[in-house]
């Protein structure tokens, strides 16, 4: 994303107050979207006595280093509509600027050594000049060094991501991927105005720079058998003083089991730690044969352990129940094949598409109307059934019917699983309906049924789960085999200071889907940070922590996984931190 001038009035300004100054670097991304035919500034840098400008000639179209006392240097023809990348590097008269538009396969260099020598820096301002001669296009990933003149090669490379490769000198950082003002230098040099200003579609850049890719397997569903939980058994050296008769005393052991990691539940799953394993360790007494009285170190003893056989008890996950073709459960409760609930028609679920919502307008000028977005609304899956008992059974068979689908408790939501074919899918709802009309055939145990279900989010989801973890720098590459965007689950745990994560991914043209969620915070080394985008929350135990998030930060509730690969990383303030993991399920629409 980037920032969108299109009125005279919507630039940015910041009094730094830096006095004069004979070197600085200033890089960007920069769009001119309307040729004004007329001086358009991406960036000036101004005092009492001089300035310097990023900003188009008079024909509006291409771009130069300007400074008020010896005129342009450099220069770069623009297209409209096309992104370019410009970096700056003023070392008193001596200059380079570096550039690349969006499709070039190498940069343009231009150097000059007939510049000012020094100016005086008071006043940063974004998308104008000091002359009025305001920007009608798009900046992005704006960086400022003061006192630093980078290399042809580090301005190169700072052209790929919005964070600075080289930190020595940075004074200011506007990445600019919405209308903000906030400076993540960490100097406060925090913008003003920008009132009018909007967001569009950027370059396509990343976050931060790459790093060697950890490429995650498909899931594919399959029964689990954990390994041994292997246990170490420390055993002191008895001591033994010989005499005429050797009666050693109890040698005592110690049985160290490592904890297994377990996830329980679906919505969302949650690590459970289980209790403590006792475990006994018998170890026979030594024998000692002596001949005369000396002090001796006997051989080793071999100690049996023996560790009970934990027992876990696992929640269902949806769908586990569903050992056939032809069958639903919902919260638990089966019908379909295999029951009395025989399944007749099924609608509103898999292929079928949920009612939208459709945002297109009439056109007054023409035929048709003005596309606009389109929303799905909730999902109404409607299940037909034939209940079929031996009549002395058919009344149960209706009780169990109607506990089975119980009226919803204020705003719950349940899973309903349905396999079709080798297909289990899952969705979460209510039932909003449940009818069994009796007739003549009552009698005869066959009873006409209806249960419907209000899927308040439409999607659907994969019954398994997957997981990834990520390790503090690091990065994950994840694969949503759906058709529509999926929450995930991420879970942090301490000690962790400033965690951040980063969702990328490559969109079909070839841009770049960047969704940033970083914290100003503190996990504990006992605490664990969950992140959960389906209910909007990040929380601490029962402590939300919200307001916890920086300015860079997305809502909670956007930071999904589009559908395909995408790449997730974590990173931490100060390194080091326990990796993080992330779980979620490929979901369809």
């Amino acid at each position: 994303m980037a920032v969108r001038f299109s009125a005279d009035g919507q630039d940015y300004t910041r009094t730094i107050s830096l006095g004069t100054i004979s070197q600085f670097s200033l890089s960007c991304w920069v769009k001119i979207s309307v040729d004004r035919d007329t001086y358009s500034t991406a960036w000036s840098l101004d005092g009492v006595d001089g300035y310097y400008a990023l900003q188009t000639t008079f024909s509006g179209t291409s771009i130069v280093v300007m400074d008020n006392a010896e005129g342009s240097h450099g220069s770069r023809a623009l297209t409209v509509g096309t992104w370019y990348y410009v970096g700056v590097a003023l070392n008193g008269v001596n200059g380079t600027m570096v550039s690349r538009a969006l499709g070039d396969t190498t940069f343009t260099v231009s150097t000059w050594s007939d510049g000012q020598p020094s100016f005086t820096a008071t006043n940063l301002r974004l998308g104008d000049s000091p002359g009025n001669e305001w920007l009608n296009g798009a900046l992005t990933g704006v960086k400022f060094w003061s006192g630093v003149a980078l290399t042809q090669a580090e301005l190169e490379a700072e052209a790929w991501t919005h964070m600075p490769q080289r930190t020595a000198g940075l004074r200011a950082w506007y990445p600019l991927t919405r209308a903000e003002t906030a400076d993540y230098s960490g100097n406060a040099l925090t913008l003003s105005g920008g009132t009018g200003a909007t967001t569009e579609d950027g370059p396509g850049i990343a976050w931060r720079q790459g790093r060697r890719r950890t490429h995650h397997p498909l899931s594919l569903p399959a029964e689990a058998t954990p390994a041994l939980v292997l246990g170490a058994v420390s055993i002191p050296a008895p001591a033994v003083s010989t005499g005429v008769t050797v009666a050693p005393g109890i040698v005592t052991g110690t049985v160290s089991i490592p904890t297994p990691d377990i996830f329980v539940g679906s919505s969302p799953p949650t690590n459970v730690q289980p209790g403590i394993v006792q475990a006994a360790a018998s170890i026979p007494a030594p024998v000692v044969d002596t001949v005369k009285n000396v002090t001796i170190t006997p051989g080793a003893i071999l100690a049996r352990a023996r560790v009970p056989e934990p027992t876990v008890s696992v929640p269902i996950n949806p769908g586990d129940d569903l050992d056939r073709p032809g069958t639903l459960s919902y919260n638990g409760f089966k019908l379909g094949g295999g029951t009395v609930y025989s399944w007749q028609l099924l609608t509103g679920w898999w292929v079928d598409m949920p009612p939208l919502d459709n945002g297109d307008v009439p056109d007054p000028s023409t035929h048709g109307s003005m596309p606009g977005s389109k929303y799905a609304q909730s999902r109404i899956v409607t299940f037909e059934s034939l209940i079929n008992a031996p009549k002395d059974q058919i009344e149960q068979a209706a009780l169990d019917f109607l506990d089975g689908l119980p009226v919803p408790d204020a705003d719950e939501q349940l899973p309903l699983a349905i396999r079709i074919g080798d297909q289990i899918l899952i969705g979460y709802g209510a039932c909003t309906n449940r009818a069994a009309p009796i007739d003549v055939y009552e009698q005869l145990g066959l009873v006409k049924a209806v249960a419907q279900f209000t899927l308040a989010r439409p999607e659907l989801y994969s019954r398994e789960l997957l997981s990834a973890t990520i390790t503090d720098g690091g990065f994950v590459e994840v694969f949503n085999a759906g058709n529509t965007r999926t929450p995930p689950l991420i879970r942090i745990p301490g000690p962790a200071n400033g965690p951040e994560l980063v969702v990328e991914r490559i969109l079909p043209d070839s841009s770049t889907d960047l969704r940033v969620l970083e914290f100003d915070l503190e996990v504990a080394p006992t605490e664990t940070l969950i992140i959960d985008p389906a209910n909007g929350t990040a929380a601490i135990g029962d402590v939300s922590k919200l307001r916890s998030r920086t300015g860079a930060s997305i809502g909670i509730p956007d930071f999904v996984l589009g559908p395909g690969t995408s790449e997730i990383s974590y990173s931490t303030a100060e390194s080091g931190a326990p990796p993080a993991t992330v779980l979620w399920r490929h979901a369809r629409l």
